[in-house]
């Protein structure tokens, strides 16, 4: 499996009250105020929104694959898989994080 979409079109890039918008619409409000409470979790540890989104679906062994697409060419080195995420961040993001589709 792949996920095409780690950063949800931009809300978990720039963060949701810079881009209220999953899968290029307005985010439901669920949505944002799940989003807006990772924000304050990630800052707590030190690790980017976009680190943790992106280094998120690489936990799931389900997905072998993960593209993430930019802007600029200069962006590569922010990619942000590198970022180290503490072990104890993820339990909060895995309460915050939508239920599993089934498949």
């Amino acid at each position: 499996m792949l996920n095409a979409a780690p950063y949800g079109s931009g809300i978990l890039a720039k963060g949701p009250s810079a881009y209220p918008r999953y899968a290029y619409s307005e985010a439901d409000a669920d949505l944002v105020e799940r989003a807006g409470q990772m924000e304050p979790a990630c800052e707590y540890y030190g690790v980017p929104l976009a680190a943790a989104a992106l280094q998120f679906s690489l936990r799931d062994p389900r997905i072998t694959s993960t593209i993430i697409g930019m802007s600029k060419p200069e962006r590569i080195p922010q990619a942000l898989a590198a970022v180290p995420i503490p072990d104890a961040l993820w339990p909060e993001l895995d309460a915050l994080a939508a239920p599993p589709r089934e498949l």
